[in-house]
Formats: structure tokens, C-alpha cells, sequence
């Protein structure tokens, strides 16, 4: 899996230009943040489908979304498209069922409201997935949140970070994590520092370490890494995100409905064919 803000697709051109490297990388879905799309729906595609939930009127801003190849849509049983920055999937596992979740939080300068509502409406969707199957919860996203190393955090979070301290956001995402009995997944697998740098400032080149993911802390094991990618290009500033999760897809077979037919046409049925046979020996 991925996580990607392509800060927008309204260029012609950019959806194709994102699935090829989506096959070059050979990731099976994105989590996509700023698509900036109108309106609910999802397009298909020869070789992936993009799934996208943006704003009812035309705004250009925000939108949120996934794009997946052929494997990952057999197995899709469910899109739940809530808001500009948040929607969900779910896929079809051998063993359990899986929940992804693509999120874009408010930044850092917002006001408090907006940021509590925004983890108000994320918690109500994670409510609402069914309790009985056994999910995995993968919170993906640009959260714009600074997570600081520090010893308290590290029952939640990990230690690889690139910041000495949280903002607002950061603090406010762990509240969020400790109250779901989620862990923020991607600040605990060591890796160099310019791979876990995720947003790039172009004027001045800081890097950033603001798209986050998070997982249920029962099935928190299954996801076994996250490192940024500077390889792939799709004119954001920010670095495509890659997730290796270790679990089973299944296919969601949908059999044909079979015609059913009654006990009486059954018996008209084998009285024609005992006609037919006395009328052959005659």
C-alpha cells in the first residue's frame, strides 16, 4: 500500500501519470489525498480503478480517495465516501476483514473546532465498522502533525522520528491514537533520514515528517513497514509513502442468481417427458 498527497489531479493527464507509478513501484493501492474532485463516485479503468470523495460544489479544494489495480478491486467489498477529507474501503480478507481509511486533517494554523470535529467525524466512521469481523484499521494520510521524540510517547508511538518536539496537531493525533487503541505506525521502523522525511518545503528545503499512519494496536503487527520514496513524481511536494502489510486478500465471488422453480412445474415437467416416451414406443 501507499499514501500519497498528489496536491492535485485537476490537470489533464495527472491520473494517468499517478498509475504508472503506482505499476512501476508495484504498490496495490494508494491512499490519495488533494484530488480536488467535484463529487462522489469512482472510474474504471483497464488497469486500476480510482475510487474519490470530494466536495458537493465545485470548490477545488481538498478530495480525498483511493487508486487500486485489478487484484485489489476484486477483493473490494465496500467504498464509504463521508466528506472532502475522509473516506474509507473495505477489502475482503481470507482470515479478516480489512478497513482502510484516507484522511486529510486541517493544518497546524486552523482553528480548534475545525480540528475536532475533523477527529469527531474519524472516530464515528471507525465506530461504524462492523464488530463482527476481525479489521484492521489503517489511518492514512497527511495529518500535519509533528510527533517529537519523546519517552512518554513511545507506548504509542515510535522513536524514528525527525522532529525534537509535537506541535498541536501531534498532541492532539496521540489523544486521538490512545482514545481508539490505535498506534502511530509510521515513527517505529528505523530508516535513513531521507526516508522518513515526507513533505518538502521548496523554497527553504526543510523536510517535514507529516503524513502518518496508524493501525489497531490488536493487528498493529501486520503492518511490518513504512518508509517515504523520493522515486516517484508526480509534481507534489510531498514523497509517496509506501505500507507493506502482511495479510491474505480474498475474492469476493458474486455468483449468479439461480432461477428457482416450483415444486408443481417440476411435476408438469416429468409428466411431458413420460408422454413424449410412450409416444415414441407407440
Amino acid at each position: 500500500m501507499a499514501t500519497w498527497n498528489v496536491r492535485e489531479m485537476l490537470i489533464p493527464g495527472k491520473m494517468q501519470e499517478i498509475s504508472k507509478e503506482m505499476m512501476k513501484y508495484k504498490i496495490d493501492i494508494i491512499a490519495l489525498q488533494k484530488i480536488r474532485w467535484q463529487g462522489q463516485g469512482w472510474i474504471d479503468k483497464p488497469d486500476y480503478t480510482l475510487l474519490y470523495s470530494g466536495s458537493e460544489e465545485k470548490t477545488g479544494q481538498l478530495g480525498t480517495g483511493f487508486m487500486m489495480n485489478k487484484t485489489m478491486k476484486g477483493s473490494l467489498l465496500d467504498f464509504e465516501p463521508q466528506n472532502n477529507r475522509i473516506c474509507k474501503i473495505r477489502l475482503k480478507g481470507r482470515f479478516r476483514n480489512i478497513t482502510v481509511i484516507s484522511a486529510h486533517a486541517p493544518t497546524n494554523d486552523k482553528d480548534d473546532q475545525k480540528k475536532e470535529r475533523f477527529y469527531e467525524n474519524v472516530e464515528e466512521l471507525c465506530n461504524r465498522i462492523p464488530r463482527h469481523d476481525t479489521v484492521i484499521i489503517i489511518i492514512v494520510g497527511d495529518f500535519n502533525e509533528k510527533l517529537g521524540n519523546k519517552e512518554y510517547l513511545q507506548p504509542v508511538a515510535g522513536p524514528y522520528t525527525i522532529h525534537d518536539s509535537s506541535n498541536e496537531n501531534g498532541n492532539m493525533l496521540i489523544q486521538f491514537a490512545i482514545r481508539n487503541r490505535l498506534i502511530v505506525k509510521s515513527i517505529m521502523f528505523p530508516h535513513k533520514h531521507i526516508h522518513l522525511g515526507t513533505w518538502s518545503i521548496l523554497v527553504s528545503k526543510e523536510v517535514n515528517q507529516i503524513d502518518h499512519v496508524l493501525a489497531t494496536s490488536r493487528h498493529s503487527s501486520s503492518v511490518i513497514d513504512i518508509r517515504s520514496c523520493r522515486g516517484p513524481n508526480c509534481d507534489s511536494d510531498h514523497y509517496l509513502v509506501k505500507i507493506k502489510v502482511r495479510e491474505r486478500i480474498a475474492n469476493v465471488w458474486r455468483t449468479p442468481r439461480r432461477k428457482t422453480r416450483r415444486w408443481e412445474d417440476g411435476i408438469q415437467r416429468n409428466y411431458r417427458k413420460t408422454q413424449h416416451r410412450e409416444m415414441n414406443i407407440i
